[in-house]
């Protein structure tokens, strides 16, 4: 069963946002929440850092580009305060090196959304000693890539943001009226969002499209339009997202017939040259989502006996790959 939106009713709402994570996600996201109005502060490092104190912030679009002359960005948690929302748009593999600094910019009224590409981000912001009132689930739906230190370029897909109550959280009011100011501002800052009622079924949705994906891309070596054009490939692409599919049932999540041809459709419609971040940072030699992407479906599959023949050499042929 498809998780059903919840309505989203517009009211004014002013929040402090933190994005932590200031690249291809957070970067677009938070520039759309600050050119809106909303009081946001960017947490960068390096490079990104050093552009946006010094440049500001900009995004070239396909929806319109934006231009932030001036914005607040730090490296340093323990300087923010009075924070809302903060949303985690991190690479995977940077999760757990700042979990501990989480805690510097916690009150009772934070709540951590987790904007990454995996599935079990929430088990581990949970694990490392946030309560389940101060995360939310979150996913989000979007091709941009940092075209420069300071400027995010967003060439394909409607950016999307989903959120999502815990089980835990549905039947609280105060909660629920929470997520509905956050995605009130979300909504506000021209941002398609939705909140949906099964967090569980959106993130893995998410997940065999972006990762089966990425791994068959990753192994391949192809853009998706090279990976369409010829039917050996195309076939190929149809059979990993299957795969996918597979493992998220045998885990009980519901993923049916409908939303695996969703998802080959939605691929179908992607601008010629798309990649996905994991096979651009694995191309250029740099630390990628491959952990999280293809190493951990690949174990679970394992773990329960499934048959995944295309998951298997794409695991194989890319650990030796980033092993070289």
């Amino acid at each position: 069963m498809v998780a059903e939106p919840v309505e989203i009713i517009l009211l004014g709402v002013d929040m402090h946002f933190v994005i932590l994570g200031s690249g291809a996600v957070g970067g677009y996201f938070g520039a759309r929440l600050a050119d809106s109005g909303q009081q946001v502060t960017f947490v960068a490092r390096n490079e990104q850092l050093k552009c946006m104190q010094a440049q500001g912030l900009k995004v070239e679009s396909i929806n319109g580009d934006i231009f932030l002359p001036k914005v607040s960005v730090t490296d340093n948690l323990q300087h923010i305060e009075n924070v809302d929302v903060v949303f985690i748009a991190v690479k995977s593999f940077h999760l757990t090196s700042i979990l501990t600094s989480l805690t510097t910019i916690v009150s009772k009224n934070t709540r951590f959304i987790p904007l990454l590409n995996g599935v079990d981000a929430i088990e581990k912001l949970l694990a490392s000693g946030l309560n389940d009132k101060q995360v939310y689930g979150g996913l989000a739906k979007i091709i941009s890539s940092v075209k420069s230190p300071g400027v995010i370029s967003h060439t394909g897909a409607e950016p999307h943001i989903s959120l999502g109550l815990l089980a835990s959280q549905q039947a609280d009011l105060t909660e629920q009226k929470t997520i509905n100011q956050i995605a009130q501002c979300l909504k506000c800052a021209n941002i398609s969002v939705r909140i949906t009622t099964n967090i569980d079924l959106a993130l893995w949705r998410k997940f065999i499209f972006v990762a089966a994906w990425g791994a068959l891309a990753s192994y391949e070596q192809k853009s998706i339009g090279e990976l369409r054009q010829n039917k050996a490939t195309k076939d190929k692409l149809s059979a990993i997202v299957h795969e996918y599919a597979l493992i998220a049932n045998s885990l009980k999540i519901n993923i049916t017939n409908e939303i695996v041809n969703e998802t080959l459709r939605y691929l179908s419609l992607l601008p010629e040259r798309s990649q996905t971040s994991m096979q651009r940072d694995i191309t250029q030699q740099r630390c990628s989502e491959f952990n999280v992407l293809v190493e951990y479906p690949y174990q679970l599959a394992k773990e329960k006996n499934l048959n995944t023949p295309l998951l298997d050499i794409c695991f194989e042929k890319l650990q030796m790959r980033i092993k070289q």
